[in-house]
């Protein structure tokens, strides 16, 4: 069984070891985080404790199983909201009471990370995963269930985070009779962008590009955003932006951070060769269910004789199947099988596997940036 709560989706699944959904429920808050213009701890964390109960039981009535058939409850433990994580974690320690049930601790990216294991069978390790969701950004070499190596984090916001502001900002909620209006900021800004006839007319700069490392920035894609947008809206007679140009305007943003994405990516894959660590390539994580983002990442492994292995956009997002599979993972190693759930605490952050981003940046790769659709140049060079 695993339950997932790090930030506001309540998720619960039960899995098996031959990578068998036998049951899943998910408590989204999707719509409340659009309406309050964000996730509020408090009211995700009020939401938790109401969804958490009736969605454990759909998952278990759903897969068929009883508790007597379960052989461990795994749970998110860390990173994300202390306030999410605790609703999480105090449920399953109470389960695992009353159930007589070890606990295996899960880490929310390394499961992220692993998910594209129960969806691609030929997926072994070592690989490179590039996780990327509404609160991280994190580019990282998986070699075993429990073992990871980070060569690459977002040194300011996320990139969801980003997406999510510069949708606010084009007001994309209020478009076209609200249809955006239920959906986070950054589905409406790929769904926008689908619609634009004018891609490439605003430029958008390619943060870090004379920096030859993994990291990401996303904060000037933000700013230029909001400056264009304030510029745009002053060339108005009534300051309303026709929609149009706000399609162009969200092709533009979009591909200016698939663009940082692909920079990172192919210099993470030189850097693995050059290293001879890696055979494959995955890309998991909320922002990597927009389509766009992936079909450029598939060009990237592709011009290295290498595939992008992505889960389905469903288990992209937040979800209780990532968390039971890891569980199914670490159970079938015998690693952190807790038998004493009183030990169990959870962790606002955490880092994700060994820091090796210094070792990335020291061996100065320089890349020659591949020509991806709707690229706009500003200012790039190789990097």
């Amino acid at each position: 069984l695993g339950i997932e709560t790090s930030c506001d989706d309540t998720g619960v699944a039960v899995v098996n070891g031959k990578r068998t959904i036998l049951g899943e429920s998910l408590a989204s808050q999707t719509p409340t985080s659009v309406k309050m213009g964000g996730v509020i701890p408090p009211l995700a964390q009020k939401l938790h404790v109401e969804n958490i109960g009736g969605t454990v039981l759909t998952a278990i009535e759903m897969s068929g199983v009883s508790w007597d058939d379960l052989d461990a409850i795994a749970v998110t433990v860390k990173p994300g909201m202390a306030l999410s994580l605790k609703i999480g974690v105090t449920y399953a320690k109470q389960l695992a009471v009353k159930h007589n049930l070890p606990i295996i601790p899960v880490h929310h990216m390394e499961a992220h990370a692993l998910t594209a294991m129960l969806t691609d069978e030929s997926l072994t390790f070592p690989f490179l995963a590039l996780l990327v969701s509404g609160g991280h950004s994190l580019l990282a070499l998986a070699k075993d269930v429990d073992e990871f190596l980070l060569l690459g984090t977002s040194l300011d916001m996320s990139p969801g985070d980003c997406l999510d502001k510069i949708a606010r900002r084009l007001h994309l909620a209020t478009l076209n009779n609200a249809m955006y209006s239920q959906i986070p900021g950054g589905m409406a800004i790929e769904l926008m962008a689908r619609t634009s006839c004018r891609s490439g007319v605003y430029p958008m700069p390619t943060p870090r590009s004379t920096v030859r490392d993994c990291d990401f920035s996303f904060s000037g894609i933000r700013s230029a955003a909001d400056r264009l947008i304030a510029r745009l809206e002053k060339e108005q007679v009534d300051g309303i932006l026709p929609v149009g140009v706000i399609a162009s305007i969200c092709a533009s943003c979009q591909t200016a951070v698939t663009r940082l994405f692909c920079r990172r990516v192919q210099r993470a894959i030189e850097f693995c060769v050059l290293n001879s660590l890696l055979p494959s390539s995955v890309v998991s994580g909320g922002v990597a269910s927009n389509l766009f983002i992936r079909s450029e990442l598939t060009k990237v492994a592709a011009h290295y004789g290498m595939r992008l292995v992505a889960p389905p956009p469903r288990l992209c997002t937040d979800n209780g199947v990532m968390v039971a599979w890891n569980g199914v993972l670490l159970h079938s190693r015998g690693k952190r099988i807790e038998h004493d759930p009183s030990v169990i605490d959870f962790s606002p952050r955490a880092p994700l596997g060994k820091d090796i981003r210094t070792l990335v940046a020291n061996a100065n790769i320089q890349i020659k940036p591949l020509q991806l659709a709707r690229s706009q140049s500003s200012g790039d060079g190789n990097s």
